[in-house]
């Protein structure tokens, strides 16, 4: 699992290993989402992508979870960042559950990190692009652990 750079005190929000919550409107253009020269590792998932399925190698890495909108839409309230750049958002039903629990335990400013899933299915054919998803293991209800001094 690669790293995120994290300075003093932060919480990691548990999961349970099943990555059951999709990153929603994706930075194509983010470095996580291309394979690169780099050999993808043995992770295996599921890219679902219409109503077909297929299995893909992927990569693991943890994600921080950064409030951009406070009071905003809960479609891009909380920002997932990945080696330091904004990928995605939570989706919307995890967003506002989420903002409100970090509201609550006067998490709003801190580091909070998850694990995150990159699965990448190629495209078939000279022209298709590859079909990217980014799953977070978060479990319900929000487990947290402290690190960092």
């Amino acid at each position: 699992m690669r790293d995120v750079r994290t300075e003093g005190k932060g919480y990691f929000l548990a999961g349970k290993g099943q990555y059951t919550h999709e990153v929603v409107r994706l930075a194509r253009g983010h470095s996580a989402l291309a394979w690169g020269a780099e050999a993808p590792t043995a992770v295996a998932g599921i890219v679902t992508h219409g109503t077909s399925q297929a299995k893909v190698l992927g990569r693991d890495f943890l994600a921080r979870l950064v409030e951009t909108a406070p009071n905003g839409f809960a479609c891009n309230r909380i920002a997932v960042h990945i080696a330091g750049e904004g990928i995605g958002y939570l989706p919307p039903s995890l967003s506002s559950i989420y903002a409100e629990w970090a509201e609550d335990w006067r998490l709003t400013q801190t580091l909070i990190l998850c694990k995150a899933r990159v699965l990448i299915k190629p495209g078939k054919g000279p022209r298709r692009r590859p079909c990217a998803q980014v799953m977070l293991d978060i479990a319900r209800p929000f487990e947290i652990r402290a690190f960092g001094s």
